[in-house]
């Protein structure tokens, strides 16, 4: 078996498929030649015909295998026309078409089933290769939270020496007017807060049923703080969602408010700053819609929110760190980029 010697001798470097075709074809040949001329199918040692046809198939892609099977039947069928030494006569070669026959399909089968258990290990590669990136992804995550939670600590420390210097002014005698620096003083201290109360809320895996209309409703809010100067054209009437329900935490309004900052920042460069938003019920799951223009087809659509990607304006962590959180509710993110225009859809599951 010359493949198998070639393997043994230079095992730690993969041969080519072009040697393996090579050294399986002329196998093939000589052994159906040399079994051909020594009694053919009655020879005892026909089934060793089948060890080359086994390792072509095992070791060649999809095309190269079935060329090997194919040249292997033909080689196989040969044998019928190759004259059996035999005193029987017509009675050995009707058992020699019989054993050829079943040997033909015997090898058939062996293809379909080593072809089937290949696809199988391809669809397995795949998985583990997904669960890897998965695995990656998570950790990056990780440690994006992580650098998150550290960040809001030792921002809590100067915010609050800040306050007490700015009562101080307040109350000192001729001070300025100090109350907008105050209000957003107020601001700050309140996201620091929820921010913590959500923290505790994810390290407790606490998770509530929130109506689809209220998380409508807070991310509407968000966006209209965060990016006042942009056009939402939001889903109307107000309050067609109140009696649907996603069970998820807290993480998941500003995740839906940063897919939808995202699109408003994509639109304010673009002459029409308009984005439109479809709120549907698609049997028991909802599906927010998002469109907003775009000039160009940005190549980097196929993998956003998949994983962390550099571009001009980012490094691509919020898109990643939503899409993470609707994945975590069993929800899915889906960007579309058709006709100058991004579609951006979100699904997740509901209960009535």
């Amino acid at each position: 078996m010359l493949l198998l010697l070639y393997l043994a001798l230079f095992g730690k470097q993969r041969a080519p498929s072009g040697l393996v075709i090579t050294l399986v074809l002329f196998e093939i040949i000589v052994v159906n030649t040399s079994i051909a001329l020594n009694g053919a199918a009655s020879n005892p040692f026909a089934s060793v015909l089948l060890v080359p046809l086994i390792l072509g198939l095992v070791w060649l892609p999809v095309l190269p295998g079935l060329v090997v099977l194919a040249i292997s039947v033909v080689a196989q069928a040969m044998q019928l026309m190759a004259p059996i030494s035999d005193h029987h006569g017509a009675m050995m070669q009707s058992h020699a078409q019989g054993m050829i026959g079943s040997f033909i399909v015997t090898s058939c089968m062996i293809a379909a089933v080593v072809h089937f258990f290949k696809y199988q290990l391809k669809v397995k590669q795949a998985a583990i290769q997904q669960l890897r990136e998965r695995q990656l992804r998570d950790e990056q995550l990780l440690a994006i939270g992580t650098a998150a939670a550290q960040l809001t600590h030792d921002a809590a420390t100067p915010v609050q020496s800040m306050q007490l210097l700015l009562e101080e002014l307040q109350d000192s005698p001729g001070s300025p007017d100090l109350s907008e620096l105050q209000m957003q003083f107020d601001i700050l201290q309140a996201l620091l807060s929820n921010w913590r109360d959500v923290a505790n809320e994810v390290r407790a895996a606490k998770v509530s049923d929130f109506s689809v209309q209220s998380i409508l409703n807070s991310a509407r809010h968000i966006v209209r703080l965060s990016r006042p100067e942009t056009e939402v054209n939001w889903p109307s009437p107000e309050n067609a969602y109140e009696q649907v329900y996603i069970t998820a935490d807290r993480t998941l309004v500003p995740a839906i408010a940063s897919i939808i900052i995202n699109a408003c920042d994509a639109a304010n460069l673009h002459h029409n700053n308009t984005v439109n938003i479809q709120s549907d019920l698609q049997g028991e799951s909802w599906q927010l819609s998002i469109d907003n223009p775009s000039d160009n087809d940005n190549p980097l659509h196929s993998n956003l929110g998949a994983k962390i990607v550099s571009s001009e304006n980012g490094s691509g962590v919020g898109a990643v760190l939503s899409n993470a959180t609707v994945e975590k509710f069993r929800g899915t993110v889906h960007w579309q980029y058709e006709q100058a225009r991004v579609h951006t859809t979100i699904t997740l599951p509901v209960t009535t």
